[in-house]
């Protein structure tokens, strides 16, 4: 068992530890994610999916989100979600064969307009999963498209990218639609840069029409306890991907990224601190062949008994072989 733990939880398990944390936690349960292929399974009472990733040491993966106040379960505008007094959880999953471009900006219109009229009007942290995330569409890459119709979801709901993009990610699966699932708040968290790196929706337009919307890290406050939440991060410096076809050095990179993004979070905030704190990572390797290179270089950063869950799948750029993300249930210094 993979656990950090404060007011709100995350916990990686598998399949006999989520029915356990099920039966012990009922009514405190925000919602679960579960990675591999999927077995015949009762769906829980809480937003779930399953996502058609590789997962690379165990038979399935459930991430699973509790909350130390009862929730509250509400699916009145077409996602599902729950919510404690501070923080909401959803999650939707909507056709990703055709068009991806327009289902992205319906799915982000849809979640800006239900957090907003249940009062948690501020996201924190989105994930998102789709097939073929490398693949041509009418000669633009689908993860491309992917973020003209986020973008401009943004724009249609008069949000400014600049101030409340959140932390997130985009990762390819084998199959399945478009799923999304995210944490939003009623208070703001505050956006979190990467001095190595340039915001991503300023990305040149050599990338794409529209920049992906999304910031580096986003600090959030839940009662006494300080979260930081680490985008996918990979082997990209200003703009560029670097060591193209090295794993070794891209995993390198990744860690130095990961690095200065906590250090920009102390300066962001500096009430923030890392000391102690409980972390948890997702790590997604394009090979699995590359598994062993990469788990030596996670374990040399951040020790061995790092939680992390090693997943297979596409990265947002073709040339990227590893991407991790991370959580970080930090205490503050007051």
């Amino acid at each position: 068992m993979n656990r950090v733990r404060a007011a709100l939880g995350l916990d990686y398990l598998d399949a006999q530890q989520f029915e356990a944390v099920r039966l012990a936690k009922k009514g405190h349960v925000l919602g679960a994610i579960a990675f591999g292929s999927r077995p015949d399974y009762e769906v829980p009472d809480c937003p779930f999916a399953w996502i058609d990733l590789l997962t690379l040491e165990r038979d399935a993966v459930f991430e699973v989100w509790t909350s130390e106040q009862p929730v509250v379960r509400d699916d009145s505008y077409g996602i599902a979600t729950t919510r404690n007094e501070d923080v909401l959880f959803g999650c939707l999953q909507v056709d990703a064969e055709t068009h991806l471009e327009q289902s992205a900006h319906r799915a982000y219109c849809s979640v800006f307009d239900a957090i907003d009229r249940l009062g948690y009007g501020h996201l924190l942290r989105v994930w998102h999963y789709f097939p073929r995330i490398n693949a041509d569409a009418d000669g633009l890459e689908r993860y491309r498209r992917f973020n003209v119709g986020r973008h401009e979801a943004f724009l249609s709901r008069h949000r400014k990218i600049e101030e409340h993009a959140p932390a997130a990610c985009a990762l390819g699966t084998r199959g399945g639609p478009l799923t999304i699932y995210f944490l939003a708040a009623r208070q703001a968290g505050q956006p979190v840069s990467n001095p190595r790196q340039w915001a991503p929706y300023r990305y040149p337009e050599s990338y794409g029409p529209r920049g992906p919307a999304f910031s580096r890290a986003m600090l959030a406050q839940t009662d006494a306890d300080m979260l930081l939440f680490i985008s996918g991060t990979a082997s990209i410096v200003d703009h560029r991907t670097l060591h193209s076809g090295n794993v070794e050095e891209q995993a390198s990179e990744t860690v130095r990224n990961l690095r200065a993004v906590v250090e920009q979070a102390r300066l962001a905030d500096p009430r923030f601190s890392d000391d102690g704190a409980g972390v948890s990572f997702k790590t997604y390797v394009r090979d699995s062949r590359h598994l062993p290179a990469i788990r030596k270089r996670v374990a040399e950063a951040f020790g061995h008994d790092a939680a992390v869950v090693y997943l297979g799948a596409d990265i947002c750029r073709s040339d990227l072989l590893v991407e991790v993300e991370g959580v970080c249930f930090a205490r503050t210094d007051a």
